[in-house]
């Protein structure tokens, strides 16, 4: 699992755009801001590949 904390004011577009253009697989990934808000314990916290923090919220992204 990778960690992004986001940066200042680099907003979850930013986080995204940069987590796929930086993926050392070539993966390409996303999420929904809704469904895939996730809490430090849930499953999907635990077993998402990567995780962006944005202003101590987690969201857990899905590979496309």
């Amino acid at each position: 699992m990778n960690i992004h904390l986001c940066k200042g004011d680099e907003t979850l577009d930013q986080a995204l755009q940069y987590i796929n253009e930086h993926d050392s697989e070539g993966r390409t990934y996303t999420f929904d801001r809704e469904t895939d808000r996730c809490y430090i314990g849930d499953e999907v916290f635990a077993s998402a590949p990567v995780l962006i923090n944005y202003k101590n919220t987690y969201y857990a992204l899905h590979e496309v």
